[in-house]
């Protein structure tokens, strides 16, 4: 895809917007994954993360497929960089963008976790969210679907089809990614584009719509951003890059 934008006027959009829309290109260099880069050693994109001179290197090769986000910072009525600046928090919870689609991917779930009846169930479940995860998504209230019933995201489904955990953490993990990623997108679309570099390539193979409405997902994401406040760890087993 090619930007029809306009460079942003450094005088006009304000210097604070071009440096929001620099940040998130660095952060996104920071934890894209390695799906993004194919014929390269993981190991050698894992290292150049780590250095100013490496996150160029990665930048120049995005920029081919994310013209939208490293090419030149673009603005237009539509797609106004100061959105980047305001959505400094959301850019704060996407240092940890794989737990965040595991509590997304998780809420979609959340008024069928108060159904589950067995112990075998339950114990399942919460090895793979998590223990601490778990008992929030059961305290929460009802989440607000923009669908009725997300076909195929029903756990007694899941279960039928005898998934392996694996299994089951990489399907919440697919739907929370895309939950997030149309959230994003709704802020600015260089948001949308930044999440969607965070997870393997594979995963947008297949275009779906969002299940929570944004006020839902707004809501979950800003709950993560109070409990756990800084650049939290990965944690309840999700494996990433």
């Amino acid at each position: 895809m090619r930007s029809m934008g306009k460079p942003i006027n450094i005088t006009c959009a304000g210097r604070e917007n071009l440096q929001a829309w620099l940040a998130l290109q660095q952060e996104t260099t920071e934890r894209v994954h390695p799906s993004w880069f194919p014929g390269i050693d993981t190991d050698l994109i894992v290292h150049a993360r780590r250095l100013s001179t490496g996150r160029r290197w990665l930048a120049n090769r995005l920029a081919q497929v994310s013209p939208l986000l490293f090419g030149m910072p673009q603005e237009t009525e539509t797609m106004p960089a100061r959105k980047l600046r305001e959505a400094q928090w959301l850019r704060t919870c996407l240092h940890d963008a794989l737990e965040c689609a595991l509590d997304l991917g998780s809420l979609t779930l959340a008024s069928t976790l108060r159904t589950l009846v067995t112990r075998s169930e339950v114990m399942r479940l919460r090895t793979v969210v998590g223990a601490e995860r778990y008992e929030r998504l059961l305290s929460a209230p009802p989440a607000a679907l923009s669908l009725s019933e997300p076909p195929g995201l029903g756990i007694r489904v899941w279960w039928g089809a005898d998934l392996r955990e694996n299994d089951l953490l990489e399907r919440l993990l697919r739907r929370g990614a895309r939950e997030l990623a149309a959230y994003a997108a709704s802020l600015h679309p260089a948001l949308g584009e930044s999440v969607r570099l965070s997870f393997e390539c594979n995963w947008w193979d297949d275009e779906g719509p969002a299940f929570l409405d944004p006020g839902t997902t707004e809501s979950c994401l800003r709950l993560r951003r109070e409990v756990h406040p800084g650049v939290a760890r990965p944690g309840t087993g999700a494996q990433h890059g």
